[in-house]
Order: C-alpha cells, then structure tokens, then sequence
C-alpha cells in the first residue's frame, strides 16, 4: 500500500497592512467633517442669536413707547431729561434680553455690546427738548449700518412710534478657531457676522 500523496501548501503572497490607507484617508477627510459639523453648529447658533437680537429690539421698542405714552399723558411738557430716561429704558432693555448672547459686556443702559440705537418718531411740535434721532451706545461699529440715516419723522396719518435698532457682532466657531487649515493649502476664515434688527412700537393715544 503506497503512501498518500500530500500536496505542498500553498504560499500566498503576504498581504498588505491597509492601515497605513486608512490613516491618510481619514486625516483627508476629517477636516471636511469638521467644517460640515462646525457649519451646522454655527447655522444653529446664529439662527439663535438672531431670534434674541429682534426680540430684544421689539422689547426695547414697547418699553421705550410705554414710557414716552405715559410722559405725553402729564400735563407738563416732557423735557430732555424725561427722554434721556426713555433712551435708557431702551437701551437697558435690549442688554437685558440680550444676556444669553455669547461677548455681551456691559449692563443696563451702559450696555457695550450689542449696539443700540433710538428714535421717538412724532411731530417736531410735539417733542420739545428732545435730541432728535440716532442716540446710540458707544460701541457702535461702522459696520452697524443700520445705526445711521435715521429720518425723525413719522408719516401722515399714522400714530406716534419709538424706532429701535440693534446691532449685533456674531463670531462663528471659525473665527473662533482662527483660520482652519485645509488640505491642499488652502483655509477657511468666515470672519465675523452683523446681525442687525429694527423694530418699531406705536404709542397709541395721549
């Protein structure tokens, strides 16, 4: 009886490891996934923040005409100081809203950040020792251009209203970041985003 014939294993040729691939596949395409992610972050946050900025305007505007309502409703005409009062009200309304905004400084009506303005819209005759329109915070920058070209007064036939505007300076995660390196050379740097709103409340009756 012959022995069994055993076939000589088979050599195969020695694999290559893929984890060397998978490294440079990953670090090309976390840098994709990390702008998609962030985008997404910052949509959501500036979607957020400009829901405070108009609230905080509309707020600020009722207040504002509140107060200049019950001022017209005195006997004794108003004076520069009663709307020196008005304008604070306005201006420390908005910085109270704005408390959830990521870089608010300041408090009250010595608010820094975001800007606000204020204008009381009615006839010249009715607004003895008033200012006139634009009185702004400090911190207005020039790319708050909703702050300029104010027109003090109101068209006919409509009620009295305080006009406020607010101006808002938005930092993405990106600035954040500073500038994100991306393959091949080349960055991202959205730089900054002026969220500005303007909103007016009628005074209803004297």
């Amino acid at each position: 009886m012959s022995d069994p014939v055993v076939s000589p294993a088979i050599q195969r040729p020695a694999t290559r490891s893929l984890r060397g691939q998978s490294l440079v596949e990953f670090a090309l395409v976390l840098p994709m996934l990390l702008v998609l992610l962030l985008g997404v972050a910052d949509f959501g946050r500036v979607f957020a923040a400009g829901i405070i900025v108009e609230a905080s305007a509309r707020n600020a505007a009722e207040a504002a005409a509140q107060e200049y309502l019950q001022l017209r409703r005195n006997s004794a005409p108003p004076t520069s100081a009663d709307y020196d009062r008005i304008r604070d009200i306005a201006f420390a309304t908005v910085c109270d809203e704005a408390e959830r905004l990521p870089d608010r400084t300041g408090a009250g009506a010595a608010c820094v950040s975001p800007a606000v303005g204020m204008c009381i819209h009615d006839d010249p005759a009715e607004l003895p020792g008033y200012g006139g329109c634009g009185a702004t915070t400090a911190s207005a920058d020039g790319a708050c251009t909703a702050l300029s070209g104010w027109d003090p007064g109101k068209p006919t036939g409509r009620l009295p209203y305080v006009e406020v505007r607010v101006c808002y300076q938005f930092r993405p995660l990106f600035t954040a970041l500073g500038n994100l390196e991306l393959p091949l050379a080349s960055g991202i740097n959205l730089g900054s985003i002026w969220l500005q709103k303007d909103r007016s409340f009628s005074v209803a009756d004297y």
